[in-house]
């Protein structure tokens, strides 16, 4: 099904990597006509996936289509006068403008907002940056793992105590971040279309990250130790506990007294029903008591697989995970239901089962999904759109100023 929910509204994508294109392609996914714009090398993503042993050429790149499906591609060559000149058309041709390259090169290249607004007074220009646009460090080049990761506070406080900072996983910040992107250029895409007059959007890593973090940016503040010791946790109910398979349970069970007698029968446990040392949250998270409370369920965990206590919290209604890994996602029936994974034919002819962008309307469907672009493949007809003939592009080709 194509989604028409922005259709009508051009967007000019000069992105790389993965946060900002991943707003792109959800508008893309959305109905808008996004203009992916790459100099000749092309966007280092194309060849991402080499780190993690995945396909990576024209024929199957998953990576690729992940952040880029459904967009438009130019080449152009922006240190070129003419091929500057064709990026100002284009964005005088667009009602969203958004990038992630760096403030110095932007300003060097007459793209950042204040040379482009008298230019393209109606444009909403955004931005996604490492550490934001003040600051001492504002100019420092940032990435998921650094910016988003280390120094919104996960990497370290988030990993066993005594133990190396966890491996962090790739791009989940810069998808996080893509959405906070996506939902700023839309409202100042609002705000363009009732007034007449353009707006900046600036996002980056670091603030998404000061964001999600929220509670324990607050939490530290006021005595919440950060890393959770495991015989400590917040609340023995809301934690982890590996089960006689080798696989873990995750519970979060905020109404503790509400669900303590349920859990305790689920776990087949009911002496500890009526223990006043365990049966309220506020006696039994004290260390005295929270300690060997999650010693006991360790030991109930233990004695069954996951799949057993799955079925068993499951018919007690209670809130709880069996922990997936990544590899079991792709074929989680849930996320299949509900078109979170969509099986994607690549042009050499294997499949993939690829995430698919989270917002779907009125209908239960995936977006139709076109192959993300390969290297300037609509030059042509993204320049025609401007008014150029076959000749005029023919000849920006010979003098390279198109791919």
């Amino acid at each position: 099904m194509k989604n028409d929910v922005l259709k009508g509204i051009r967007v000019i994508d000069l992105t790389t990597y993965a946060a900002a294109p991943g707003a792109g392609r959800i508008m893309a996914d959305w109905g808008a006509e996004v203009i992916k714009v790459e100099g000749f090398s092309g966007d280092p993503m194309r060849l991402f996936g080499l780190q993690m042993a995945i396909p990576s050429g024209d024929d199957e790149n998953p990576i690729w289509e992940v952040e880029n499906g459904n967009k438009k591609g130019v080449t152009i060559d922006l240190k070129n006068p003419k091929g500057h000149a064709l990026m100002i058309q284009l964005l005088q041709s667009a009602d969203i403008f958004i990038t992630n390259v760096r403030m110095s090169s932007l300003k060097k290249m007459g793209l950042d907002y204040e040379t482009l607004e008298p230019q393209c007074p109606k444009l909403v220009w955004g931005h996604i940056s490492g550490y934001g646009v003040y600051g001492s460090e504002a100019p420092r080049p940032g990435y998921d793992v650094v910016s988003f990761w280390s120094r919104g506070g996960s990497l370290v406080d988030t990993s066993p105590i005594g133990h190396p900072p966890m491996t962090s996983p790739y791009g989940v910040g810069d998808h996080t971040t893509s959405l906070v992107l996506l939902g700023g250029v839309l409202g100042a895409l609002n705000k363009a279309k009732t007034t007449g007059v353009g707006e900046k959007v600036e996002v980056s890593l670091f603030g998404t990250a000061v964001w999600v973090n929220s509670l324990m940016v607050i939490s530290s503040q006021y005595g919440d130790q950060w890393p959770k010791d495991h015989y400590q946790p917040s609340s023995p109910l809301s934690a982890t506990y590996r089960c006689s398979d080798g696989e873990f349970i995750t519970l979060t069970i905020l109404a503790y007294e509400r669900y303590w007698k349920a859990f305790c029968e689920a776990m087949e446990i009911p002496e500890y029903i009526d223990d006043p040392r365990y049966n309220t949250l506020v006696i039994a998270k004290k260390p005295e008591n929270c300690d060997p409370l999650v010693h006991i369920l360790e030991a109930a965990f233990a004695k069954k697989d996951s799949m057993y206590w799955a079925e068993r919290l499951k018919a007690a209604d209670i809130a709880f995970e069996r922990a997936n890994h990544y590899s079991d996602v792709s074929k989680d029936e849930q996320a299949i239901a509900n078109h979170y994974v969509e099986k994607i034919t690549m042009r050499n002819g294997n499949t993939c089962m690829l995430p698919m962008s989270p917002v779907q309307f009125k209908v239960n469907e995936a977006p139709e999904l076109n192959p993300a672009p390969l290297l300037g493949q609509d030059n042509e007809e993204i320049l025609k759109t401007l008014g150029y003939s076959e000749e005029e592009i023919k000849k920006m080709k010979e003098e390279k100023v198109i791919g």
